[in-house]
């Protein structure tokens, strides 16, 4: 998966996310901090790093535990993006 790619499966995770009563303020602030990390590592931002933005396949992990049982399209896509961060590097 490409970066491009990578970013707007995060996107339609925001999207799918934003249409959902029932998803805690928590995960929504989990899903935007992990948005915001991986867009600055996936454009080489030069003041971010893996180290300086804490474990974002960790971040990953957690919102898959979260919805795989409810919401297994999500898990799927959210299973998409930890492949991408690997494939990537990251």
């Amino acid at each position: 998966m490409e970066k491009s790619e990578l970013l707007k499966t995060l996107e339609a995770v925001h999207a799918e996310l934003a249409d959902w009563k029932n998803v805690d303020d928590e995960t929504r602030q989990q899903l935007a901090t992990l948005t915001d990390d991986i867009r600055r590592l996936s454009q080489g931002d030069e003041a971010a790093s893996a180290e300086d933005l804490g474990p974002v396949g960790a971040q990953v992990q957690d919102l898959i535990l979260r919805f795989e049982t409810d919401h297994p399209q999500l898990t799927t896509a959210l299973n998409q993006v930890a492949a991408a961060l690997a494939n990537l590097g990251i």
